[in-house]
């Protein structure tokens, strides 16, 4: 893949923080490191009633490029809290009410437990189309691992299921294309860890068929997370992303719960060209996860701890696995 050249001039310096592309369709913010990063906007309801149909808006959950995630309590015909996600207050240009409207036909696609579920979808009487889905009150699953200090052995189960989730988007011809942790939340079942993968609002079809709907990816634009998405998908000049964008995030996601950090620190690539930071994507090979641990003494046993192992062990039982220090 060749470097970008001058369009990074165009582009300007890489930016880190950046996780939405760059036509202002993205994620919502989160307080988690890399997630979102929105201009600023209306922060008023998005109608003047705190009430869209028998949801009551409670406050507001996430904020991206597209829309807004509201917490809100159901009330009829039954009581529960959900998410409802609604096109950005002021925000409904065509373009975006196109994605949305993918985003909602995707997710009703998909029925699977590591999925979150759509409830419900329509139109607000101001006309902002809305879904609402499952409110998932979870962990991004890096934090939940660590906080549980879940062994390797039980962080490699659950990430498992995350991985059948992703499959399942696949069988569905659907690429997430912003696999990351704070993507990936961790809720408890009977006392038991279930990963629910959220935010499919940069999701891509793979195929052209008119029920998996359109993709909307431009060229000169990237989407997804820095230090996430796969070299190609960092490219704004390749549409032609396939399956294995999201493995490779996935494999990113693998190593953060292996070593405690990724593979590569992007928080280094602020301010750089994009062609150089796409360069060491495409060129440099990132330390193994045993490697990292090794190189990063100050905070090998912090991270060991989290991993409910002395660091002698942990690194050794990487390094033993090999597969797991190929991730």
């Amino acid at each position: 893949m060749a470097a970008v050249g001058d369009e990074s001039n165009r582009i300007g310096p890489f930016n880190p923080d950046v996780t939405a592309d760059l036509t202002g369709v993205g994620t919502e913010a989160t307080a988690t490191a890399g997630a979102a990063v929105a201009p600023p906007r209306p922060r008023s309801l998005p109608s003047a009633s705190p009430s869209i149909g028998p949801y009551h808006l409670l406050r507001k959950i996430g904020e991206g490029g597209m829309g807004q995630v509201w917490l809100a309590q159901q009330n009829s015909p039954l009581q529960r809290q959900v998410a409802l996600k609604l096109v950005r207050f002021g925000g409904g240009d065509r373009a975006t009410i196109q994605r949305f409207e993918s985003e909602r036909q995707t997710l009703a696609r998909m029925e699977h437990p590591a999925i979150a579920k759509v409830f419900d979808a329509g139109t607000t009487p101001q006309g902002e189309p809305y879904f609402v889905m499952e409110y998932v009150p979870g962990l991004p699953i890096t934090t939940y691992c660590d906080q549980k200090r879940m062994t390797l052995k039980d962080r490699l189960a659950l990430f498992v299921s995350v991985c059948e989730g992703v499959q399942h988007a696949h069988q569905k011809a659907i690429i997430h294309r912003d696999l990351k942790p704070s993507n990936i939340l961790v809720t408890e079942v009977d006392g038991k860890p279930l990963p629910r993968i959220i935010d499919f609002g940069i999701a891509k079809a793979t195929t052209s068929s008119s029920d998996a709907g359109p993709a909307f990816t431009q060229a000169g634009v990237f989407v997804g997370t820095p230090g996430y998405m796969s070299p190609e998908q960092a490219d704004p000049n390749t549409q032609d992303v396939d399956t294995r964008t999201d493995v490779y995030s996935l494999g990113v996601v693998l190593y953060e719960l292996l070593a405690g950090n990724t593979p590569f620190d992007s928080a280094s690539w602020r301010g750089r060209p994009l062609h150089e930071v796409l360069r060491q994507l495409q060129e440099d090979d990132p330390p193994t996860p045993s490697t990292r641990l090794e190189e990063d003494k100050t905070s090998l046993t912090s991270i060991a701890e989290k991993r409910g192992a002395p660091s002698r062990h942990l690194t050794k039982a990487l390094a033993r696995r090999s597969g797991l220090d190929r991730a």
